[in-house]
């Protein structure tokens, strides 16, 4: 009986101390400290803190370009490898054959939990990993003393193309880091604009449209302008006209604007009146095949894809062809291409072995090595020169070289689509619901489709918005 009311004691004494502690105010958690590291680090002094010494840590990169182009990325790796006093090794993979493949590949690895540890991404496809607290901010990478970059090294990185990794869903935060950039240009084949009285493309959109119309000899198969089912190809002309995709506050989709309608109205006219052919989406790369071969006059197109025109025209007819900007209505304007490298959520450790991969392959022998290689554009102002004259020096580039060089002063014109989460479906929207209906019906009212399309994509904006406490 008495060890049953010491039981009873003892079980009243443990509740009435549980109670009283309840009462008393609780210390504030102590932010970490010096030695003490978040995942993922919130700080540069942070990051500073981690040791890499004997971890050997695998970094895993997965992009989206072809094989010739992963010898070349392995091939700088390799170096890294070898170079890196960390032991770090890093091995890329070819995780789809275009950012879509890639975008659904890293969707269904972060689902597993099995996420790359660096993977291409656009700011908008980052946002949304990000979003799902997949990938994390580099600032603190970039800003430590330890590992991150001088003020020298980020003053040599082009500014429009750090400037273009910011993101208005995640204010402060970078989620991405230039490896490589590119802009949309027109590609156009002199030869054959000569022979129609120009020796250069129209730079206002009327007489543009009217020489294209002048090429087309549909019984021939041939046409003024490829019409590819791209949103970016419509975004182009949208800034050209003096338009935007989004605001630039990133709370609303405005691409139904007044130059939104002249963009869909002169696509609708160029088909109406066959001044413009369709590139299947089953038909890959046929705008580049079909310009190669003499059968398109003008094609609106990424700069990374001057070494593919090259080759298509050298195995098709052999012309003299060029690159140029876009028409425009008042100034230019030029869509720049900002596919970054993210670093995904892993740990402390493998996330600092991922940026200092991502620091390496912007470094400026690399970037130089990875621009001549392939025709992007490298991220460094001083590689700039260095990769003009290799293209100078290549007689099978000859006046294209010139327009390389070319594209550098266009890039004050530099405008970026959608940076937001959520834009792919945005996208699909713009192509599937906008686009391919004005080639197909030559009476459809091209301002509803807009104003239809921009609330879709308003409620996707929504819904794809940050939540508190991610």
């Amino acid at each position: 009986m008495f060890a049953g009311k010491l039981g009873r004691l003892l079980t009243f004494l443990v509740g009435l101390g549980t109670v009283l502690a309840a009462c008393v105010p609780q210390a504030a958690p102590t932010p970490p400290g010096p030695g003490q590291i978040t995942n993922p680090p919130t700080t540069p002094e942070m990051v500073d803190a981690i040791d890499l010494t004997g971890k050997n840590i695998e970094v895993v990169y997965w992009h989206n370009r072809p094989q010739r182009d992963q010898e070349l990325i392995q091939a700088m790796l390799d170096e890294f490898n070898r170079t890196n006093p960390y032991g770090i090794r890093a091995r890329a993979e070819i995780a789809g054959a275009s950012y879509n493949d890639v975008y659904n590949k890293i969707n269904a690895a972060i689902q597993a939990g099995q996420p790359p540890d660096i993977a291409v991404a656009y700011q908008n496809q980052a946002a949304f990993y990000r979003a799902q607290g997949a990938v994390i901010d580099l600032t603190p990478f970039i800003q430590s003393k330890k590992y991150g970059l001088s003020e020298a090294d980020l003053k040599d990185y082009f500014p429009v193309f750090l400037e273009s990794d910011a993101n208005p869903q995640f204010k402060g935060e970078r989620l991405g880091f230039p490896t490589q950039r590119s802009v949309e240009v027109m590609y156009y084949n002199a030869d054959w604009l000569r022979q129609l009285g120009y020796t250069e493309p129209p730079r206002d959109w009327k007489p543009w449209e009217e020489v294209a119309c002048r090429a087309s000899d549909p019984a021939n198969k041939k046409y003024g302008w490829a019409f590819r089912h791209d949103a970016s190809n419509f975004a182009s002309m949208v800034f050209a006209r003096g338009g935007r995709i989004l605001s630039p506050d990133g709370s609303a989709y405005v691409f139904n604007s007044q130059a939104g309608v002249e963009t869909l109205a002169m696509i609708q006219r160029m088909f109406k009146n066959r001044c413009a052919v369709e590139i299947p989406t089953s038909e890959r790369f046929g705008e580049q095949n079909r310009f190669g071969n003499g059968e398109v006059l003008f094609v609106f197109a990424s700069s990374s894809g001057l070494p593919f025109y090259r080759e298509a025209v050298e195995k098709g007819s052999k012309f003299a062809w060029d690159i140029s900007l876009l028409p425009y209505t008042e100034k230019p304007a030029i869509n720049l291409y900002g596919a970054s490298v993210s670093v995904f959520k892993t740990t402390p450790e493998r996330e600092l072995a991922a940026w200092l991969v991502i620091k390496f392959l912007g470094e400026r022998p690399q970037t130089v090595k990875w621009a001549v290689n392939t025709g992007y554009l490298p991220v460094r102002q001083s590689a700039k020169d260095e990769v003009i004259a290799a293209f100078e020096r290549n007689p099978q580039w000859g006046p294209v070289a010139r327009s390389y060089a070319r594209i550098f002063d266009w890039l004050q014109y530099a405008m970026v689509e959608s940076p937001v989460a959520g834009y792919d479906p945005v996208r699909t929207i713009i192509d599937q619901e906008v686009m391919s209906r004005v080639i197909n019906d030559p009476n459809v009212d091209v301002k509803k489709l807009l104003d239809n399309a921009v609330a879709k994509a308003n409620e996707i904006l929504r819904e794809n918005a940050p939540r508190s406490g991610r």
